[in-house]
């Protein structure tokens, strides 16, 4: 008798195991299979700890990443459901539930790659100026003469014909408080010559001011200083107050009456030799010029009451080593062309470089 309820007993539990065996996917760990965003570096999927992590590029913005790839093991649901081509915010971990006769809570999380230092310039921050009769430079007293040659302006052009200098040094107004800080502080002015009225945006520039033509009040500016790195951005802060036009010459008088616009900008090129510009003469063709390796520009078109932070991404258009690197900013867009508005003022501060 014992031994025939011991023969029952196995024929029960190799019943029981073969009917456990014959449901689908039963007992079968849900799993995700395949993962992938739009612009990653790495992702690993971890299913002892049911998780999924992906490395980003350094400054990527983790809100909005499409999904290319999403694959989960046969016959599993998925919630919430994820298809290719959706965008996801994985700022936080994103949690997803696999169900088939178990249920199986898998994470999606995202970093980005930490940043690599790289080349900054001198004075980005504009703390440090000098002040040389009426006209202020952008570096400090001690400033070497290749540190002097970093940031140029065109303030002695216009000191020089009695006027006071329009890209000076804000001591109150600044995007960072502390001892000693400073910010640039570009205005456009309207330049009255008794007879002759001319317009003079406020700008800075990486390079040197050349020679004046006062009777036309073309100057020529040599655009570019030595620099072989590739930032991905152009950091910074501005506030902007713009002015309506009052002041227009050809091509742009159609402008007038209405609201300036400001605007910074970063060129990186393997010019022979520094570029000589002569506005509105002779500038860079900035859509066809072969020398251009990256190029970045934001405009500035609103009002602003406090600093608002910007970062100026730098699209490159090959894999060449930089020679020359630019950056501009002007309290006038339309400086160059004489054309702008009396009275406006573009403020910057804590310029950097950064980089992936």
């Amino acid at each position: 008798m014992k031994k025939f309820a011991i023969v029952v007993l196995t024929a029960l539990v190799a019943v029981s195991c073969l009917k456990r065996n014959d449901l689908t996917n039963y007992a079968v760990p849900a799993k995700i299979l395949t993962f992938g965003v739009e612009g990653q570096l790495t992702v690993t999927i971890d299913a002892q700890l049911q998780k999924v992590h992906v490395l980003m590029p350094a400054y990527s913005d983790l809100t909005k990443l499409t999904v290319t790839a999403f694959s989960v093991t046969d016959g599993v649901s998925c919630e919430p459901e994820i298809s290719v081509g959706e965008v996801l915010d994985l700022t936080e971990p994103l949690e997803v539930m696999l169900s088939n006769e178990d249920v199986y809570v898998w994470t999606i999380d995202a970093s980005t790659k930490e940043p690599r230092s790289g080349v900054q310039l001198y004075n980005m921050n504009f703390d440090s100026w000098t002040q040389e009769g009426k006209a202020w430079y952008a570096y400090g007293a001690d400033a070497t003469a290749e540190q002097k040659a970093v940031w140029g302006n065109a303030n002695k052009t216009i000191t020089d014909m009695g006027k006071d200098s329009n890209c000076v040094p804000e001591t109150e107004f600044v995007a960072v408080e502390g001892e000693g800080k400073k910010a640039l502080k570009l205005t456009t002015n309207l330049l009255d010559f008794w007879i002759l009225k001319k317009l003079a945006a406020g700008s800075i520039f990486n390079g040197r001011l050349g020679d004046i033509n006062f009777t036309t009040f073309n100057a020529d500016l040599y655009w570019g200083i030595p620099f072989s790195d590739r930032p991905f951005a152009l950091d910074g802060y501005a506030c902007y107050k713009p002015a309506t036009i009052n002041q227009a010459e050809d091509p742009y008088k159609d402008k007038m009456g209405q609201m300036d616009t400001g605007h910074v900008f970063v060129l990186l090129t393997d010019w022979a030799e520094p570029f000589k510009v002569n506005p509105p003469a002779t500038l860079v063709d900035f859509d066809n010029d072969p020398a251009i390796i990256g190029y970045g520009k934001l405009v500035f078109d609103h009002e602003m009451s406090e600093y608002e932070h910007f970062t100026l991404k730098i699209d490159y258009r090959n894999d060449r080593t930089p020679k020359y690197i630019v950056i501009v900013a002007s309290s006038s867009s339309l400086g160059d062309y004489f054309t702008g508005g009396d009275g406006s003022i573009l403020y910057l501060d804590e310029f950097s470089f950064l980089y992936k």
